[in-house]
């Protein structure tokens, strides 16, 4: 998945480059800049810090399973979601065997429909013409184990889309970028603290907690919801935080459950099928925020459960999403939880990611802002990640994700897929009188 090319020619070669984060962003980008580089050739050096060990737990991208699918009511990640589906559709390479093509069905009842109808279409136009709209009937033929009424449903039928095995993708790369060179540093020098800067403003490196500095030439901002603990975005990022809950099945369930298909209800949550262990994840699409935290009271932080280790979930939210599936697989509506957490991620207003030189510190660029939506790009945001460290990024994606904290909200920027108010935690009696301890994923 490298670029082609001379090594010598990038104008990175010979650099030390930073990144601090190892989820989604940060990986791809390290793999991808060390398949361009050739790092032992140019002596340039690439360094993923981050708080844990791969994959690092706090991580969005840590997970049992996510979606990977080119339904978008924007054209750019509708293509950006095929160009990497390619990837995950290979034979041989780091991602063999993690996609499932299960397919999934897209469902609403009301303000999300615009969001499907528009995907849909996109699709169309990009010659996948596979997908249909059917009923709760047809629902039932495809997947006999959703036996539910689905009353009021408007849903979609995508047959190309699946999920992956995304905590082993993302290992999996983590692994391929060492191999070419990469070091992973983890632990106390591993976990950062703050930002170090030159007299001139510029970007010299990172302090850790261990309080070990890391000077390097470039430094990379991947930090996904815990980037604005080390940077003041303006009011662009905004950590939010999504329910989830993991049901184990017994060995019979699983081989009944196991030609299930992902439901991605846009109003209500997701479903996956079980994944090799006989483990159903069920999730909200209702999200919720930190703002009531130690560090940045006001602004929306993550509370890690490696933070909070004693946090479950809001009582409200699990009969929200339980509630959910009993509409259309009652049979596991009240099944008790294996696990739960609520995976914290970062969005954008605009739902587009944050990829970007800073505009007032020399040396410092940002590659976050995953808005939910990223993870199915790990085998190919790296390379749009590097295009822009070299100053070569296409234009479209360069506007689209650039710096832009006062740029206003277009109303042709295609529907919003979930457009609910988000709740913070601290409305929920559950959380109420929780403020978390420091939370970082660095």
């Amino acid at each position: 998945m490298g670029s082609q090319g001379s090594s010598r020619d990038s104008p990175l070669a010979g650099k030390s480059i930073l990144i601090v984060g190892g989820g989604m962003f940060g990986v791809s980008t390290a793999y991808h800049l060390a398949s361009r580089l050739n790092l032992a050739e140019t002596k340039t050096s690439i360094t993923i810090l981050d708080r844990f060990d791969f994959p690092s737990p706090n991580a969005a991208s840590t997970d049992l399973n996510k979606i990977v699918r080119g339904d978008y009511s924007e054209p750019m990640y509708a293509r950006l979601g095929l160009e990497a589906m390619a990837e995950w559709k290979k034979p041989t390479g780091m991602f063999a065997g993690m996609f499932r093509q299960t397919g999934w069905f897209l469902a609403a009842e009301n303000v999300s429909i615009p969001f499907l109808e528009a995907s849909s279409a996109n699709l169309a136009k990009l010659g996948i013409t596979t997908i249909k709209k059917v009923t709760p009937s047809e629902v039932r033929e495809i997947s006999p184990t959703y036996t539910g009424p689905m009353e009021g449903w408007q849903v979609w039928w995508n047959p190309t889309a699946g999920w992956t095995t995304s905590g082993d993708a993302l290992a999996a790369m983590v692994k391929s970028a060492i191999e070419l060179g990469v070091k992973y540093v983890s632990g106390g020098d591993g976990w950062t603290k703050r930002l170090l800067y030159g007299p001139n403003g510029e970007c010299i490196g990172v302090e850790a907690m261990s309080g070990k500095a890391h000077f390097a030439d470039m430094v990379v901002i991947s930090a996904g919801a815990a980037s604005a603990e080390l940077l003041d975005f303006q009011g662009q990022l905004e950590a939010k935080g999504h329910v989830v809950g993991h049901i184990q099945l017994t060995p019979e369930e699983a081989e009944y459950y196991k030609d299930m298909k992902i439901v991605d209800h846009f109003e209500e949550g997701i479903i996956f099928p079980p994944n090799k262990d006989g483990i159903v994840k069920v999730a909200t699409v209702r999200f919720v925020t930190n703002k009531k935290n130690r560090i940045a009271p006001g602004l929306s932080l993550p509370r890690y459960r490696s933070d909070n280790p004693s946090d479950g979930i809001p009582k409200v939210i699990e009969k929200e999403i339980r509630d959910w599936v009993r509409k259309f697989v009652p049979e596991l509506a009240d099944r008790p939880w294996f696990e739960t957490r609520i995976c914290w991620d970062t969005d954008t207003k605009d739902l587009h990611f944050l990829v970007d030189k800073h505009p007032s510190h020399k040396s410092l660029y940002l590659a976050t802002g995953g808005s939910a939506h990223g993870l199915k790009f790990l085998p190919i945001i790296g390379k749009y990640v590097s295009d822009m460290l070299e100053a070569t990024l296409d234009t479209a994606f360069a506007h689209a994700w650039a710096w832009r904290p006062d740029r206003p909200l277009k109303p042709n920027r295609g529907p919003d897929p979930h457009p609910f108010p988000h709740r913070d935690l601290s409305e929920f009696e559950d959380f109420s009188d929780a403020s978390g301890k420091r939370a970082s994923k660095l």
